[in-house]
């Protein structure tokens, strides 16, 4: 009898001990970017940045209707620890916290849409120390043309920035414009659809450049033809897309340094910018498509 109980006393502690490892086993990472085995259709957009996918289109994603897959490009974390200007009025010591903590606000961002996220390491043009475009452009096409391929049985709408001219537009924007322009001419694929969205807030200034009718600047500049589309908006995706615009906390921080509050700026445009074509919509976002 003292044999037995000493047995079960000594597979109690085996037990304890194999479950309190169990317990300390370090929890799986979460997967951001995922290999999807639906079918649905899958919407890819291109973000320059980490708050610019949103800031453009997050009223598209915030109608759920297609899987969502947002690749954002200039995420690289630089190997000298620096602090810019902008660091600075976005409230971050170095450029260390701006990548980590920008990182989070991202994910936080995308969370409510079931985003696959996929970032690449590109240093952003505040880092860079010269002129490296080309050959970054030439990379972020291989990036899309290798993501393209991995959802080769699916039904693809790809959004890439739009452009501005030299004094609107952000380097590091045109190079992903450039790199989308491009997949986009060497595509041969019929269940691929291209579209340009108007990149906020650079759509705004455009608007006040006297450049004209953006579809038209974007026929000229591209020399190919695009059919302007309005996303319409109800009230409920706009809030949605201003509450996840407010996660961007820091960017939320530098543009209040130029009194602007990303969020108030957002929702106003919105709210006009179809007002003249479609007067009965709530709001809308503004995309181009490309017709052969």
């Amino acid at each position: 009898m003292k044999k037995l109980l000493i047995f079960l006393f000594f597979l109690l502690i085996i037990s304890m001990t194999y479950l309190w490892f169990q317990d300390k086993t370090p929890a799986q990472h979460e997967v951001l970017n995922p290999i999807s085995t639906t079918t649905k259709p899958l919407i890819i957009v291109l973000s320059p940045h980490f708050d610019d996918g949103v800031l453009s289109l997050g009223g598209l994603m915030a109608k759920r209707e297609h899987e969502l897959l947002v690749m954002t490009f200039f995420t690289q974390r630089p190997t000298i620890v620096m602090h810019t200007n902008w660091d600075r009025i976005s409230g971050f010591s170095n450029s260390d916290e701006e990548i980590f903590t920008r990182t989070k606000e991202n994910e936080n961002a995308l969370l409510p849409f079931n985003t696959i996220i996929k970032n690449f390491d590109y240093l952003d043009f505040q880092y860079r120390k010269e002129n490296q475009d080309k050959e970054i452009k030439n990379k972020i096409i291989e990036d899309i043309k290798s993501v393209i391929a991995t959802y080769k049985d699916r039904k693809l709408f790809i959004y890439g920035p739009g452009i501005f001219g030299k004094k609107i537009t952000h380097p590091d924007h045109k190079i992903v414009h450039d790199a989308f322009m491009d997949v986009l001419k060497m595509n041969t694929r019929s269940d691929i659809q291209f579209f340009v969205y108007e990149d906020f807030p650079y759509i705004r200034q455009f608007q006040t450049s006297g450049l004209g009718n953006f579809n038209d600047y974007l026929k000229r500049q591209e020399n190919i033809k695009f059919e302007e589309k309005s996303i319409e908006l109800n009230k409920l995706e706009l809030e949605e897309k201003i509450s996840s615009i407010y996660t961007y906390k820091s960017q939320i921080k530098a543009f209040l340094s130029f009194d602007d509050d990303l969020g108030v700026i957002s929702e106003k445009f919105n709210k006009v910018r179809c007002k003249t074509s479609q007067p009965t919509f709530y709001a809308c976002e503004v995309v181009h498509n490309f017709s052969n």
